[in-house]
């Protein structure tokens, strides 16, 4: 038996909270957990079950991670959106965003795979959009 039942929230530490705000919720849709103005020092968006603090970070943001993940520091990857048609999810996101793959897959021999494609956030976060086909 576990104490964990799921994941609440991330805090994600940035350099622009501004920039970020119009990408996560002008950009990707996601919606505002509490009202938020240009210029308040922390945000929240809502996205499915889980809720992530946007909050003021020191210093300079640390080079973007590599599409590799083999060549990658210990961390936090990326962070990936489920979507019910990559396809529609990506014309509705091109231009929008700094792709940095084409599309891909990933299957695994349980049958369950997904299609992906990666981009970055305004300050180099990387994160996907996925299509899961989960058995």
């Amino acid at each position: 038996m576990t104490l964990l039942k799921r994941l609440d929230n991330i805090d994600v530490l940035c350099a622009d909270l501004d920039r970020m705000a119009c990408f996560y919720h002008g950009v990707l849709g996601q919606p505002f957990l509490f009202p938020y103005t240009p210029g308040d020092d922390w945000f929240a968006i809502q996205s499915g079950d889980v809720t992530i603090y946007f909050f003021p970070g020191k210093g300079e943001h640390p080079d973007p991670l590599s599409l590799d993940s083999d060549e990658n520091p210990p961390g936090i990857e990326c962070y990936a959106w489920a979507v019910d048609d990559l396809d529609v999810a990506i014309r509705e996101l091109d231009g929008k965003v700094e792709w940095i793959s084409d599309v891909g897959d990933w299957h695994h021999e349980s049958g369950t795979w997904y299609r992906f494609r990666f981009f970055r956030d305004p300050e180099g976060n990387k994160m996907s959009i996925t299509e899961p086909h989960k058995i």
